[in-house]
């Protein structure tokens, strides 16, 4: 009998082992990280004894988003993977969630709409297996001063109050993160998250239309990554911001569609996801 309990520090290895049965590249610190976020956001399914899924989300105020569900190959088409979703849908709710959204491989859309989740748009999964050099002007660095306006800016756009993520990511040692603003107004900002051999690039928002700057701030944090496998999700339907990536050469890896239960509430401007796990 299929039961939900939240995933526990003692169950990160296996977690790990099942995510990376299908090449996620994923390693404990991601699941420390997770639950630092959102303590009881991570799960467990298991039947019996027997440990069997996992499925992760963030709460970010009235937006929730949905993340990892993976579930071992014996247990699929069984409903384990609906009940993990339908769990964490609840565990949203109950933090005063009003829209969900999720990242769905090609896949999973049709899983994802019996669920109640409405396709949005496209997402390319970008890839620079080694990153040449990129030269950049230099922009300021996210100080603690600009942190507040930061959080208020990309809140206004992404719908949700991402504050927390967005400390743990540019106040982390080694990481980038870059702003613009003009008489005082955040115009646009970017982070990334740099390890020793691959770093990942976003989130990005920056008003619509400004795209000069939007690709200056992504400029700045390629600047910082080269020699690395570096990641970076953009809409396909935003083809300046991607040709930017191309120029530099990234190709795209694979594509995602972001889908969302209940009313999409992310303004229109130009943005890259933080992660396809927390948006």
């Amino acid at each position: 009998m299929f039961q939900v309990k939240v995933l526990a520090k003692g169950d990160f290895s296996f977690a790990v082992d099942l995510a990376n049965t299908i090449n996620w590249n994923m390693a404990v610190e991601d699941f420390e990280f997770m639950t630092s976020l959102e303590p009881n956001g991570c799960f467990l399914l298991t039947d019996g004894p027997k440990r069997v899924g996992i499925a992760t989300c963030n709460a970010f105020g009235e937006v929730g988003w949905f993340g990892n569900l993976i579930v071992e190959k014996s247990y699929r088409n069984r409903g384990a993977g609906s009940m993990l979703v339908r769990h964490a849908l609840q565990y949203l709710k109950e933090k005063g969630t009003k829209t969900v959204g999720l990242y769905a491989y090609p896949a999973l859309t049709h899983f994802y709409g019996n669920l109640g989740f409405v396709l949005d748009e496209d997402y390319s999964v970008l890839k620079a297996e080694k990153l040449s050099q990129v030269n950049s002007e230099p922009f300021p660095k996210i100080d603690q001063r600009w942190l507040p306006e930061i959080a208020e800016f990309d809140h206004k756009y992404f719908g949700g109050n991402r504050k927390k993520l967005l400390e743990s990511i540019i106040q982390a040692p080694g990481n980038a993160g870059y702003y613009i603003e003009e008489g005082g107004q955040i115009i646009g900002y970017v982070a990334a998250t740099i390890y020793e051999s691959m770093a990942w690039v976003g989130p990005l928002i920056c008003h619509p239309e400004r795209y000069n700057i939007a690709i200056s701030l992504v400029q700045a944090v390629l600047s910082k990554v080269a020699g690395r496998e570096v990641y970076a999700v953009v809409s396909k339907n935003d083809i300046p911001l991607m040709n930017a990536f191309f120029k530099v050469g990234f190709k795209e890896s694979f594509i995602v569609s972001r889908m969302f239960l209940g009313r999409a509430v992310a303004k229109n401007c130009i943005c890259m996801a933080e992660s396809l796990e927390r948006g």
